[in-house]
């Protein structure tokens, strides 16, 4: 089967087309700030990307950088905890929670935000990333919107941006990739949307992926950031500046690249907005 179809022609898998992008913009020549042009062209006027000292760009597939921070801090759980609550106090509605409003011990401690299961774990501060949606609503249901950043600052160190270009001199870009589905949103799971559905009404509440992204850059790290949908087509909608996936791969440079690129972009019928045949 593989040598009767190639695989390029038909594959799916947006990690594919978001590493074939970060590939592409990687490359030394002008790729990256033709891309840049592309985005600048859609933002408001004034908020345009920086496109000088692109050579110090960094360029990440898949951003981890609060789950990854967090893992430098190994067994430190004093780094940990200051770790914390300094991100804490970040959020306006959250800010007012200190130290001394938690538990001390460290078993008491990941149990408040993980409920039974954390006061097993005795050593190490938990991952906030493994806090529990079901615990945070039994501790701060009485005040949603509480709840909902609570929720978010737990997302947020889960959360892989597809593709992020830090500038310097210029806000981060972060760019949410889609194929064919529409922007995710928060909670993902049925008992955790009910819990959501019960404090804010049916469907209501929901963080959308790129708020949650928003809110790890500007909120967190103190880096608002630009964000950027880039999807096979407009009928997707969104608010954020938006690209096709043709519009960006058909402005861009394929010389550098072994063949197998260019057959990828311009044989994919999904990148190309055009249906693909069931049959193999």
């Amino acid at each position: 089967m593989l040598s009767e179809r190639p695989l390029y022609e038909f594959v799916r898998e947006e990690r594919l087309f978001c590493a074939t992008l970060a590939h592409l913009l990687m490359q030394r020549g002008p790729n990256l700030a033709t891309f840049l042009e592309l985005i600048n062209a859609r933002v408001p006027h004034g908020s345009q990307l920086v496109t000088t000292r692109l050579e110090e760009a960094q360029i990440y597939v898949e951003f981890t950088f609060l789950r990854d921070y967090w893992n430098t801090l190994e067994k430190n759980n004093d780094a940990k905890r200051r770790l914390i609550f300094a991100l804490l106090s970040k959020v306006d509605r959250l800010k007012h929670y200190h130290e001394e409003s938690f538990p001390s011990t460290i078993p008491e401690f990941n149990g408040f935000f993980m409920g039974p299961r954390g006061k097993t774990i005795k050593y190490d501060i938990v991952y906030p990333g493994q806090w529990t949606v079901t615990t945070l609503s039994e501790r701060f249901g009485k005040e949603p919107e509480e709840f909902r950043d609570f929720c978010r600052f737990k997302w947020a160190f889960n959360i892989k941006p597809d593709i992020v270009v830090l500038l310097p001199g210029s806000k981060p870009l972060s760019i949410e990739a889609k194929l064919e589905s529409k922007e995710g949103q928060y909670p993902t799971s049925n008992r955790e949307s009910e819990i959501f559905d019960g404090l804010f009404g049916v469907g209501k509440g929901r963080v959308r992926q790129i708020e949650l992204q928003q809110f790890m850059f500007g909120c967190l790290l103190d880096a608002p950031c630009q964000s950027v949908l880039i999807a096979a087509s407009k009928e997707l909608g969104t608010d954020v500046p938006f690209l096709t996936w043709e519009e960006v791969f058909n402005e861009l440079d394929l010389s550098s690249s072994i063949g197998y690129v260019r057959k990828l972009i311009e044989g994919n019928r999904y990148l190309r907005g055009s249906p693909m045949d069931p049959g193999l």
